[in-house]
Formats: C-alpha cells, sequence, structure tokens
C-alpha cells in the first residue's frame, strides 16, 4: 500500500520521536555530561568535586592508610538522580544539622558561623572552645559517648543529617548501621594533607554542605594570602636557625618525618628542620641515642612533649642543661594554651589557621624580623 506523502512524513516523525525517546530514556541511566570539573581544591590532594549540575559527586581519597575511594553525591532533596548513581551515598544540601567526630572539625564550622548546626559530638570534655561549651552546657550538642566509639543508640535517635567520621584506619565504626538506618556518613580526610593550606583547604567541604560555598572560598583566600604573604618575607633570609621538633614518651622519642605537615611548616617560616632529608610524611620513632645526634646544635627545640618546664626538662634530661636551644631560652610547646576544659587549642584551630601557626613560628624563630604576638606557642620557662 502506498502511503500519502503526508502521512510518510507523519510517519516518519512518529518514529523520529520514538527513537529520540528511547535514547532519552538510555541516557537517564548514566551520569549526566560532565558541566565542570571543579579546581576549587588548590592544595588539598585528598578530594576531588565534579559538578554536574543538578548535583555534585564528592571524592575522598586517602582518608586513612589503607583506605577506599569514598564518593558521595550531594544534591539538594528534589532532584532524582541516574540509575548509575543509585550506589552511591547521597547527602542532600543544604544540611539541616551535623554530628562531627574530631575537634579539628569545629573550627571551620565555627568560621562559617555553623555552630548551632552542630548537635552531638562523642568525648565532649575534649571541646575547648568557650562557644561549644556554651552550647554543650545547654544541652543542645549531645554527648555521643567516650572513647573511640560512638554510642550507636544515642546517634540512631538524634538521626543527623550527617555523621562527618575521622578515622586512623579501617574497621573502627559501625557505618553501615547508620547508613542502613539513612544517616549519611563522610570520611574527613584533613588530617592527611601534607601542605599547611591543603588542610585548611577543607574549610570548603563544609561551605559546600551548607550551601556557603563562597562565604567559604573568600575566608580560605583571606588565609592563604596572610600565609604566603609570611612566607614570602623568608625569601630575602639567609641565616636559618636548626630546628628540632619532637618529644619523648617512654624510651622512644617522636619526631616528624622530612616531608610532614610539620616539617613544611618549619621550612615555610625559615627553619632548618633537622630532619629535612628524611622522606616519610608522618611521624618517625627514634631512639635517645639518635636523639642525641641532632638535639643539642639545635637552635630551636619545639613540643618536648609533656615537659613544660626547664626543670622538667633538666630531671628528664640533664644533658640539656648543654643544649644551644636549653643555654639560649629558645623552647617553644602550643601545649600550655589551653582552652576552659582542659584542651589544647591548637589541636583545635590549628588546620583551619595554619597562617596563625606560620606566624608564631616565624616570630619563633626570626624574633628581629617579626614582631607579632603568639597566638599558640609559649617559652618555656623555668
Amino acid at each position: 500500500m502506498k502511503l500519502s506523502g503526508k502521512l510518510q512524513n507523519l510517519l516518519y516523525l512518529i518514529l523520529l520521536f520514538n527513537f529520540l525517546l528511547i535514547n532519552a530514556c538510555k541516557q537517564s541511566s548514566k551520569p549526566q555530561k560532565n558541566i565542570q570539573t571543579s579546581s576549587i581544591f588548590k592544595y588539598a590532594q585528598h578530594i576531588q568535586i565534579k559538578n554536574y549540575g543538578k548535583y555534585k559527586i564528592l571524592k575522598i581519597t586517602g582518608a586513612y592508610p589503607g583506605a577506599p575511594d569514598y564518593s558521595y553525591v550531594l544534591k539538594n532533596s528534589e532532584t532524582s538522580l541516574p540509575d548509575s548513581l543509585k550506589s552511591y551515598q547521597v547527602i542532600n544540601i543544604p544540611l539541616k544539622n551535623i554530628v562531627v567526630t574530631s575537634t579539628t572539625h569545629l573550627t571551620p564550622l565555627k568560621i562559617l558561623g555553623l555552630k548551632n548546626k552542630l548537635i552531638g559530638f562523642p568525648n565532649t570534655s575534649y571541646i575547648s572552645d568557650p562557644e561549644f561549651r556554651k552550647l554543650i552546657k545547654s544541652g543542645k550538642i549531645e554527648e555521643l559517648g567516650s572513647g573511640r566509639q560512638i554510642n550507636t543508640e544515642k546517634l540512631l535517635m538524634l538521626h543527623p543529617d550527617l555523621l562527618m567520621q575521622f578515622s586512623s584506619g579501617p574497621g573502627q565504626h559501625k557505618d553501615g548501621t547508620f547508613i542502613k538506618n539513612g544517616i549519611s556518613v563522610l570520611y574527613n580526610a584533613d588530617w592527611m594533607e601534607q601542605s599547611p593550606l591543603g588542610r585548611a583547604e577543607w574549610l570548603k567541604v563544609f561551605g559546600l554542605l551548607f550551601g556557603k560555598e563562597n562565604q567559604a572560598d573568600s575566608i580560605f583566600s583571606e588565609i592563604e594570602t596572610r600565609y604566603l604573604k609570611i612566607k614570602k618575607q623568608i625569601d630575602t633570609i639567609r641565616q636559618k636557625p636548626l630546628v628540632f621538633q619532637g618529644g619523648s614518651f617512654g624510651d622512644k622519642w617522636f619526631v616528624p618525618g622530612g616531608h610532614s605537615y610539620a616539617a613544611q611548616l618549619i621550612k615555610d617560616a625559615g627553619g632548618e628542620y633537622l630532619w629535612k632529608d628524611d622522606t616519610h610524611n608522618g611521624s618517625i620513632t627514634l631512639n635517645f641515642e639518635n636523639v642525641l645526634l641532632q638535639l643539642p646544635k639545635a637552635d630551636v627545640w619545639l613540643n618536648p612533649g609533656m615537659l613544660v618546664s626547664k626543670t622538667a626538662i633538666l630531671k628528664e634530661i640533664p644533658a640539656a642543661k648543654d643544649f644551644t636551644s636549653f643555654k639560649n631560652d629558645r623552647i617553644y610547646t602550643y601545649n600550655l594554651t589551653r582552652g576552659p576544659g582542659g584542651g589544647v587549642l591548637y589541636f583545635e584551630e590549628s588546620n583551619a589557621y595554619p597562617d596563625r601557626v606560620l606566624s608564631d613560628l616565624f616570630q619563633i624563630f626570626h624574633p628581629s624580623k617579626a614582631q607579632r604576638h603568639l597566638y599558640y606557642y609559649r617559652k618555656i620557662s623555668q
């Protein structure tokens, strides 16, 4: 049967429509075309983000030694996802509330004006910041247990939008239970970053989660500018003090590796770290014989463990009276700067404020060139 021209055109349009419809359905099972691979992270090495328009995919690598990659879909509650992403953890943003598990996660919340979004924390006695302590006292931040394990029942009852986990190794947490019960679990890998600015850049993750990207970017830019301004001053400095950092615990000494976060800070502040040629990016363990080859000649000694007075140092190490740093009164520690709960403020704030740490070290290493007050470090007295 011969079809008229109009009927042929109509049939053609129907076939074309069906073809496009079928292909559209096939395409819906795949992620949308990548609109933008974000470059908002300039220094952080353990996080990537891809923007697909209506949703973003956040990938966290190396959250702890031997960790798998973790991928999360960030979207608003109205957005539907392609079938290929059904296996990903989904985090509906902006978050209404959060539970975090490390004191290093607190300062980014405070910086972005989000402290009231924190509804739970394990080991609240470790929190030093006065503003968070008021919230704890008023019952707005729930105590979620002591030790390394979160109280599962309490967390399930609290049911936060997100649990931000910290872990130093696999198998420490009951993430499967939380996820099964509708609580998203995100691993924070800020502590694995070896760049001081890389650690601070995790502020942007909090910005993404709470819809405050622009504010987080702006604040980080200010931190970066201050850090680089201090770092630039060492370019003209030829004389750099020899620096030893670390203390003893029992019969072992722990010092930062030559490729570590702490070693980078010493270098950026114009110090000559005595283990700069070491290749470890974590801490290294030494015996006292190894230490005695280096420590006596150090111009500056940082963070001598729990020894917070010269008397205590001499009691533990009688030979210290002949150390250059001891004789010249150049031993400093951050263990003396504590919050109302007794916690060390350095541990709570320094990741977010590397510019302050760098300012301290620059002042300690080059006091004649830097007339600044010290934020965290204090000179060890008699």
